[in-house]
C-alpha cells in the first residue's frame, strides 16, 4: 500500500526541496513501525538547540514527535495497522506539522484533551 508522507518546513531554506513522498508498506504494518522507519532515516528536519516539536496527523492528530524525546507519544493505538488510517478510499496520508519549539508535553496534553494548542511560542 502507498502512504503519502509530508512535513512542514522549519525555515525558508528548508523549502528548497519538496518534502512530500510516497512510501510503500504492507497494509498490516503498525503505525508505530511506519513512523519509526521515517524517523530512523531522518525524515524530519532537526533544528539548532534540539527542541523541535511536530504533530503527526492524518484525518486527526495521531502523535507528537519531539526532537528531544527518544520516541513519539501517540494519541491513538500505535499498533493499529497503517491501513486503518485510510480516509474515504483515498489512501493513507501522514503529515508532520512543525509546531516550533513549543513544549511537546503541553502540545500532547492539549491534543489529548481535544484542543489544538497554539503554534506561536
Amino acid at each position: 500500500m502507498n502512504v503519502t508522507v509530508n512535513r512542514s518546513s522549519v525555515a525558508a531554506g528548508d523549502d528548497a526541496i519538496p518534502h512530500d513522498e510516497v512510501v510503500e508498506v504492507a497494509p498490516d504494518v503498525p503505525l508505530s513501525k511506519v513512523v519509526a522507519d521515517l524517523l530512523a532515516r531522518y525524515y524530519l528536519a532537526t533544528i539548532v538547540g534540539g527542541q523541535a516539536t511536530w504533530i503527526l496527523e492524518s484525518d486527526r492528530p495521531l502523535a507528537v514527535v519531539a526532537q528531544q524525546w527518544q520516541r513519539p507519544r501517540y494519541l491513538v493505538d500505535p499498533d493499529l495497522p497503517i491501513s486503518s488510517f485510510e480516509v474515504d478510499g483515498r489512501g493513507v496520508s501522514l503529515m508532520f506539522r512543525y509546531w516550533l519549539q513549543n513544549d511537546p508535553d503541553h502540545v500532547f496534553d492539549e491534543l489529548a484533551a481535544g484542543r489544538r494548542p497554539p503554534r506561536r511560542p
